[in-house]
């Protein structure tokens, strides 16, 4: 880990980031160069050039503190095809990325699958209606009130009267299964 000092969070952030792209230059790591890269939440996802002709991904996985002071950012390197990585990696980074091994090749071709199943997620979410029954992981049911937020929806259990509505996990829906058939 290595850490950062500004400010505040944002800034420290951004800060960050603008360090870990300046230590890019042509001269420094071995001839490794940046071709691009992208901030996505807190990762900072660079495109390299290898002196030996292939580009890579190295993902700067960011945080501020859990525990001190919050204006010093963590940070921690990390290359494609590393085990427990994010896969979130834009797609026109990934386009880029000509780096050999069947590890990395395997990681880009996850991280695109993922891309794809949140995407397909979101097409799911947005078609369902007022009313319509979910099926949760647990074998019960909610019925979908409407959406709320990314990660959480407003429902009732069947039981419920309209009035009753509580906020539930999107994450504990079956979303393949639902919406349920009408009885």
């Amino acid at each position: 880990m290595a850490w950062d000092d500004s400010a505040t969070p944002k800034v420290a952030r951004q800060t960050l980031v603008d360090r870990l792209l300046a230590s890019y230059t042509p001269s420094d790591h071995h001839g490794i160069s940046l071709v691009d890269h992208a901030v996505v939440g807190n990762v900072l996802y660079t495109v390299l050039e290898h002196p030996h002709g292939h580009t890579f991904i190295r993902q700067h996985l960011m945080q501020a503190p859990r525990q001190g002071d919050p204006s010093r950012w963590e940070y921690h390197i990390r290359d494609e095809g590393t085990p427990d990585i994010p896969l979130q990696c834009p797609p026109a980074l990934l386009a880029q990325s000509t780096a050999p091994g069947e590890i990395a090749a395997q990681w880009r071709e996850a991280t695109r699958a993922a891309r794809e199943d949140v995407a397909a997620r979101k097409r799911k979410i947005k078609k369902l209606r007022k009313g319509e029954r979910l099926a949760a992981l647990d074998g019960s049911e909610v019925i979908f009130v409407r959406a709320f937020t990314a990660s959480l929806f407003i429902g009732r259990a069947p039981d419920d009267t309209e009035e009753e509505e509580y906020e539930y996990h999107w994450e504990d829906i079956d979303l393949l299964a639902s919406p349920l058939p009408d009885e």
